[in-house]
C-alpha cells in the first residue's frame, strides 16, 4: 500500500509539473504569412474597430496609430506589424487590394499600463509547452524585434511558425 502511495504521488508531481508548463497563448497575424503569440494571462480583451475610431496624432513615431477611448480610459494603439519591422496595416492592406476599415486591437496590461496592439487579424487561442519555445539563433534588423521576442513555437508537426512575443517587452518598448 505504502508503494501505491509514492507511485500516486510521483504521477500527480510529474502532471503538476506537465501542467505548469502548459501555457495559452493568443495567436494573430502581422503579415498574411506570419503570426505570433501573446499568452492569454496579459490580455484585457480583443475588439475590432473602425480605423477612423483611432486617433491619430501628428509628429509620432510610425508605429503609433494613435489614441481609442476604450470603456472610457484613453489607450495608446500601436501598430505592432511596423513596430516590430514588418509592413504597416495599412501597406499590407493596400498591396492586398483590400482596403479595409477594420482591425483588431488586442489590449494588454503591462505592469499599472493598458496598450492596444491593432493587428490584421486574430487567430485562436492555441495550448503551448513553453519547455518547446525556441530562442532564436538569428539576430533580427530590427532592435524592437530583438527585445520583444521570446523565441518561436513550431505548431504540431512543424506546420506552422509563430513568433512569441513578451507583452511586456513590447509595452517598455512603446513607452520609450
Amino acid at each position: 500500500m505504502t508503494n501505491q502511495m509514492i507511485s500516486s504521488q510521483k504521477k500527480s508531481t510529474q502532471l503538476a509539473k506537465s501542467q505548469a508548463t502548459i501555457e495559452q497563448f493568443l495567436s494573430f497575424y502581422l503579415e498574411a504569412d506570419q503570426q505570433a503569440l501573446l499568452p492569454t494571462q496579459q490580455l484585457l480583451e480583443i475588439v475590432k474597430v473602425s480605423l477612423t475610431q483611432v486617433t491619430a496624432i501628428a509628429g509620432l513615431a510610425p508605429s503609433i496609430m494613435g489614441i481609442y477611448n476604450w470603456r472610457g480610459d484613453v489607450i495608446w494603439v500601436v501598430d505592432l506589424a511596423s513596430l516590430l519591422g514588418y509592413k504597416p496595416l495599412y501597406a499590407q492592406q493596400y498591396e492586398q487590394e483590400k482596403l479595409q476599415d477594420k482591425c483588431h486591437i488586442v489590449f494588454l496590461r503591462s505592469q499599472e499600463n493598458i496598450i492596444g496592439f491593432a493587428v490584421p487579424r486574430v487567430g485562436q487561442i492555441v495550448k503551448c509547452d513553453i519547455s518547446t519555445i525556441q530562442t532564436s539563433s538569428l539576430t533580427f534588423a530590427n532592435p524592437a524585434m530583438m527585445q520583444a521576442c521570446r523565441g518561436y513555437w513550431l505548431s504540431g508537426g512543424a506546420e506552422e511558425t509563430f513568433l512569441v512575443l513578451d507583452g511586456d517587452a513590447i509595452a517598455e518598448i512603446t513607452s520609450t
